[in-house]
């Protein structure tokens, strides 16, 4: 019956990744706006590098760069060979998943133990099936083709993890993986777990590699971030730190959960089988000796064979993501901060199935639970229902921004950068800032006031909503742009009298 619901799996795996596949090409073609962030993201990526990259000024326009230069310098390369900076920025997302869904398959295959001269195709089929299955989740195929850096961030990560993994301590190897985690946290500032796991596993097992290869790649960021705090002026960390940090609300994390409540069986797995990796690595592992758990557990790590080591990563890796976790507590987070932890929890999830292969019956009904639990889950694409018809209609109003003979406020910043306008402010940040005391809005204000503005679109049209106009911001739109016209579903254009 396993291996029969295995097959059953893949399948069902298979198909939803060819319809993911598919739409990921659609959404890379499309020419405007899938989520709110990727206007400012194509704004930033433009300017980096030049001279207003992670400016340090607070004058209009004001645009703070989120995240360090990585994944923008990935998109300028890319951009070589597409149609433009929104079509690259997907591309690498999408490349970028595609190679995280390999990564696993390899991070499954060496974490467990296949017994020489045995038939390793059951082994391949369930790393493959599990991998495709990642794929298929929610937060990892709503993100696979945005113009964002989660996803270049979290490849870097878990290719830092499978090199570590199999380098099993060696110095080279180890370098490597941990230059890897440099890169994954020059994408995006909070992918540190990734480089914590592979130092502290390594550690208890060479000493001496771990510290030359963490020296090595600490002297590689160091150098890197004095560089970039040198020419920016000592903007660079004014802008991914200091106006990078946002309000902890439980609304963010209750909001996400319930978007995400499908995952409840697969999140179920996921605690199943790290739970299972830790109590094997305390009983199992070579050379743990008797005594409490975590004793055992620690010594377990030390004396490990390649497979148990790579797993004591895999687990601390997990452990360390599911920690990271409170950031969906952030006002404004979403959906992406789920991945890692994702991506981290399907490997163990592979390497469970694998353990699980001579026991048939308990492999049926884990399998059985993941066909049941996760994969009926209808495919949602990313692109609109009706993308001709809202083209054009976003083609009308692209013109529209074109001829303005001022600047133009918009929520959905993409049109901006399609009309060849620059992004004066980004709406959420500067709300964000202003509500917290860092950032004085009141020249903001002034403009909207004086009429400095062509015209400000919003994507609601709701007073109350602060989430991305102050108070003072919204009411001085409403004065000074008192015509009230919706252009298309959820965008409302504010016009002079």
């Amino acid at each position: 019956m396993g291996p029969v619901l295995l097959a059953a799996l893949l399948t069902l795996a298979t198909m939803h990744v060819a319809a993911n596949v598919l739409s990921d090409l659609r959404s890379i073609a499309y020419p405007f706006g899938l989520d709110y962030g990727e206007g400012i993201v194509w704004q930033q990526a433009r300017l980096i590098p030049g001279p207003r990259m992670y400016s340090a000024s607070t004058d209009l326009p004001f645009i703070v760069f989120h995240y360090p230069p990585v994944f923008y310098l990935a998109v300028r390369l890319a951009a070589a060979f597409m149609p433009d900076m929104l079509s690259a920025g997907r591309l690498v997302s999408a490349v970028s998943t595609w190679l995280i869904v390999l990564l696993i398959s390899g991070l499954i295959l060496t974490a467990s133990h296949r017994p020489e001269g045995r038939d390793r195709a059951g082994y391949r089929m369930i790393a493959i099936t599990i991998a495709l299955l990642t794929l298929c989740l929610d937060p990892v195929a709503a993100w696979c083709a945005l113009m964002r850096v989660d996803m270049i961030a979290i490849s870097l990560s878990v290719a830092g993890v499978l090199i570590a993994a199999r380098a099993d301590g060696r110095l080279v190897g180890t370098t490597v993986a941990l230059l890897l985690c440099v890169g994954s946290v020059f994408s995006k500032q909070t992918e540190i777990a990734a480089g914590l796991a592979i130092f502290i596993v390594t550690l208890l097992r060479r000493p001496r590699a771990a510290l030359v290869a963490a020296t090595v790649a600490f002297a590689v960021g160091l150098v890197a971030l004095g560089w970039l705090e040198g020419i920016t002026h000592g903007g660079f960390l004014v802008n991914i730190v200091s106006y990078n940090i946002n309000r902890f609300t439980m609304d963010a994390a209750a909001r996400i959960i319930g978007d995400e409540r499908n995952l409840g069986p697969f999140v179920a797995l996921m605690a199943i089988a790290a739970w299972s990796v830790v109590a094997g690595l305390a009983e199992r592992a070579p050379g743990a000796p008797a005594g409490g758990f975590v004793s055992r557990l620690t010594s377990g790590v030390r004396n490990a064979d390649r497979a148990n080591a790579a797993r004591a990563m895999l687990v601390l890796y997990f452990g360390l993501s599911t920690l990271m976790l409170v950031t969906i507590m952030k006002s404004g987070g979403t959906i992406n901060y789920l991945i890692e932890w994702l991506c981290g929890g399907s490997v163990l999830i592979g390497v469970l199935l694998c353990d699980l292969t001579p026991s048939a019956w308990t492999f049926a009904a884990v399998v059985a639970i993941l066909i049941l639990g996760i994969l009926p889950t209808p495919f949602d694409s990313s692109l609109p229902r009706d993308p001709q018809t809202l083209i054009a209609d976003q083609e009308l109003l692209v013109r529209r921004i074109a001829a303005a003979d001022k600047p133009v406020a918009s929520e959905d910043m993409t049109l901006l950068m399609r009309a060849g306008k620059p992004v004066m402010f980004e709406p959420a940040i500067v709300t964000e800032l202003s509500l917290v005391g860092r950032w004085d809005e009141a020249p903001l204000v002034k403009m909207i006031r004086d009429g400095g503005f062509a015209f400000m679109i919003t994507s609601g049209n709701d007073p109350s909503d602060h989430s991305r106009r102050t108070p003072a911001v919204d009411a001085a739109m409403r004065a000074a742009y008192p015509r009230i016209q919706q252009a298309i579903p959820n965008l409302w254009l504010h016009l002079p009298p």
